[in-house]
């Protein structure tokens, strides 16, 4: 769906409203700023967290890396301007050039969310549902998100065309093939991700609490399926999410193609703002989801804020296997992991030795008193 131009052209029109009180903008314009001010810190941190810490580097991470760079995007280039535009309702105050890079940025970082969202619920389906495939690899999983981006820039290159012929007040001409663009990108980006996220976690959760296992069930059998459960329930509170923050714009979609009168009426601008804050608030919850239901992330948030008074900190809580962001090459971590051997191997060789010199020892004793008894 175009969440830009489908209402923007009736909100700016003199005939339907003489604007939002000062108050209302002034409220809009708040909760938009905080909205922005927390995805991009939220998920900077999650960018960081996953980098920073080599054992955090799992491909179903990489792809939560994906989701934030997306959600970083949609919150400093369509928020900002597509927020300010349509709570003050003047005429594009930002200029040509701003127009299409704004309108292309946020379609291709919308596209980009929903289908990394697909990614991840497809490789957690193989990984448990299929568990003896080989599982995705480094490159694959660059693989991957690159072409999550490049199908995105697919999808929106419809947008991305239309508006480099917009007006001067970034407003384009009604037709037919904006209409059929427009259910495209609604059926990609909502209806078709909803259908397959929904399959394949039933699926899943059918998996990992419907079936028990037959016979005796160990401890690290037990565990596994536990720290399963765990990244399956964040993963679908994050779908939850996505889905209860879009929805409310979806409908409003559907709405005003079934009765296109709907923007002459007195309360649409009120209605179509909250429907938009909720869309875009979906790039602010993800950090948050990760801190509550997974430990590690937890505890990377912990060492961010540890200087804060309500934070409690400690070593312990920091991530296992910290890697200087500096260098990605990773020899550093290499150089932490051979530096542990060595000495474990040293420990192990210091032990050795003084078990044979006690063996040894033992032994010259017992032979010295069987001497000394046939003496």
């Amino acid at each position: 769906m175009d969440v830009n131009n489908t209402t923007n052209n009736s909100l700016t029109d003199d005939n339907t409203n003489a604007g939002l009180p000062i108050i209302v903008q002034c409220i809009f314009l708040l909760l938009f700023a905080v909205v922005v001010i927390l995805a991009v810190t939220g998920n900077s941190i999650v960018i960081w967290i996953v980098l920073a810490h080599r054992r955090m580097r799992t491909p179903t991470n990489y792809f939560l890396i994906n989701l934030a760079y997306a959600d970083i995007l949609n919150a400093i280039f369509n928020i900002p301007f597509n927020g300010y535009y349509m709570v003050v309702q003047v005429p594009w105050p930002f200029g040509s050039f701003m127009c299409f890079w704004v309108q292309a940025v946020s379609h291709i970082s919308i596209a980009a969310n929903v289908l990394t969202y697909v990614a991840i619920s497809l490789d957690r389906y193989f990984a448990i549902i299929h568990p003896l495939r080989t599982k995705l690899t480094h490159k694959q999983t660059i693989m991957i998100i690159c072409s999550i981006w490049i199908l995105s820039f697919l999808v929106s290159s419809p947008a991305i065309l239309s508006y480099s012929h917009a007006t001067s007040d970034c407003k384009l001409a009604k037709d037919d093939s904006l209409d059929r663009f427009e259910w495209i990108f609604f059926s990609v980006t909502y209806v078709c991700p909803i259908i397959i996220l929904t399959i394949t976690y039933t699926r899943i959760a059918v998996e990992l609490w419907g079936q028990t296992a037959i016979g005796e069930v160990t401890k690290r059998q037990r565990d596994t399926v536990q720290s399963k459960r765990k990244v399956v329930k964040m993963l679908i509170a994050v779908v939850l999410i996505f889905g209860i923050c879009w929805f409310p714009q979806q409908l409003y979609f559907i709405l005003l193609s079934l009765f296109p009168s709907i923007p002459t009426l007195s309360g649409t601008p009120y209605a179509y703002l909250i429907s938009y804050f909720f869309a875009m608030t979906n790039s602010m919850y993800n950090p948050f989801l990760y801190c509550c239901m997974n430990n590690r992330f937890r505890n990377g948030f912990r060492s961010v804020f540890r200087y804060c008074p309500c934070v409690e900190w400690s070593p312990e809580y920091s991530c296992e296997g910290y890697v200087s962001c500096r260098s990605l090459s990773e020899p550093t971590a290499l150089s932490v992991v051979y530096s542990s051997q060595r000495r474990s191997r040293a420990t192990i060789g210091l032990a050795s030795s003084s078990q044979q010199s006690s063996a040894k020892k033992n032994e010259f004793s017992f032979n010295y008193n069987r001497q000394h008894r046939q003496n």
